[in-house]
């Protein structure tokens, strides 16, 4: 009797811990996915299968339409559980690039690149900036409340006896005060705090695409400077005057002219991520219409690039897939890409620096750009995926399926 009850207690858990496992698989399954590229495998909890017009699990595809699919969630393939649906994203153009850009990125206020002593007319030294707290790479923001994006801003305020600064330092926001002094210099008598300025981050980079209207940008496909410090700037049409060509460990370069102070740029940067920098161009751009692929049609194999080599023309070169990596989130490494072009290789040696946001085109259709250069083979690199790209620029036509998800879930 005794050996009975127990039995039936442990078959009373099992089942309750099945059911739970039942109702909390069911839960935590998004009621609302949308889906980019209808080869994407869909993640289920074990014993769970997806119902529409086929089913799906860990590797097997859903017969998907474009737009709003749906579908449910059933356990064991038969009992049908939640309901789900699926918005898949429609073949999405955009402007095909290549263009050289001078890349100009300015950090949202003052960046103190170091210190100097300020000489009183007593003939002592002070260090205000220094003893204030300020460090390198340190950006001041605000002086008692005033923003302060220019050197002329900050010199305005410099009569006063103390100063308030607001600082950015990795990431965080703090105040300070400052005291600044009387100096004495070759111009005359002057108030200081002590601090050179850093430059602007400038170079050279190449743009990938722009939307389908030709308005929003994406270019180099990798970080530059300090995100959390320089987020804004601008891109300039750039020529290439010359090549220094790369070698096993000594990467090579674009040499490219561009004009800083030009007043209409090409460009305005919104924002610059680990994908690229991305933003508004003041003027559309012409580009040929050409498709993006989405991961699943990326093969190992043959595919081209377009850069710019010498002044602004725009040549494509051939190419090789390498290696493929698993898309499991975004990121400049997704695939590994040689050149193969015997005119690249015999002017470049490869992929240099300047050739990062190089579209890189597969069966017609743009696949990622590049993103950097293996030192030690510069005929090889990495490249960022077109389609984590295109989701930065803002190039998916996602209002439509954000109406119909309140809370979407993008794989």
């Amino acid at each position: 009797m005794h050996s009975q009850k127990r039995n039936i207690a442990l078959v009373l858990i099992f089942l309750c811990l099945f059911a739970a496992y039942v109702g909390f698989s069911a839960y935590l399954f998004p009621g609302q996915i949308i889906l980019i590229g209808d080869k994407t495998p869909i993640e289920l909890p074990r014993l769970f299968a997806l119902k529409g017009e086929n089913s799906v699990s860990g590797k097997e595809y859903l017969a998907l339409e474009p737009g709003e699919n749906s579908l449910t969630l059933n356990f064991l393939g038969i009992i049908p559980i939640k309901k789900t649906q699926i918005y898949l994203l429609e073949p999405t153009y955009v402007r095909l690039g290549g263009h050289s850009v001078g890349v100009i990125l300015e950090s949202e206020g003052l960046k103190i690149a170091g210190f100097y002593p300020v000489v009183q007319p007593s003939g002592i030294e002070t260090w205000p900036a220094r003893e204030g707290g300020l460090q390198v790479n340190d950006v001041i923001t605000h002086a008692d409340g005033i923003k302060v994006q220019g050197i002329e801003d900050l010199e305005r305020l410099l009569d006063r006896s103390e100063l308030t600064l607001t600082v950015k330092r990795k990431g965080q926001t703090f105040e300070t005060k400052v005291y600044p002094a009387d100096s004495i210099t070759g111009d005359g008598r002057q108030r200081a705090i002590g601090i050179y300025l850093a430059d602007p981050v400038m170079g050279v980079g190449t743009l990938t695409f722009a939307t389908a209207d030709g308005m929003k940008f994406a270019a180099l496909g990798h970080l530059i400077g300090n995100a959390d410090i320089e987020t804004s700037g601008r891109i300039q049409n750039a020529r290439i005057v010359g090549i220094l060509k790369g070698e096993r460990g000594a990467p090579g370069e674009k040499l490219g002219l561009f004009d800083r102070s030009d007043t209409k740029p090409m460009g305005l940067i919104e924002k610059n991520t680990s994908l690229g920098i991305y933003g508004t161009l003041t003027e559309p751009l012409d580009g040929p219409l050409v498709e993006i692929a989405f991961y699943d049609e990326i093969q190992i194999g043959p595919a081209e690039i377009v850069t710019v080599v010498e002044d602004n023309r725009l040549d494509t070169f051939s190419a090789t897939i390498d290696q493929i990596f698993a898309r499991r989130e975004p990121t400049n490494r997704s695939f590994v890409i040689r050149i193969t072009d015997p005119r690249l290789l015999q002017t470049t040696g490869g992929i240099v620096q300047g050739m990062s946001g190089s579209p890189v085109l597969q069966n017609g259709k743009l696949i990622g750009a590049i993103t950097h250069v293996f030192v030690n083979d510069p005929t090889r690199g990495y490249g960022a995926l077109a389609e984590w790209m295109a989701l930065e620029a803002g190039a998916f036509d996602l209002e439509q399926a954000l109406e119909s998800s309140s809370l979407p879930f993008l794989i």
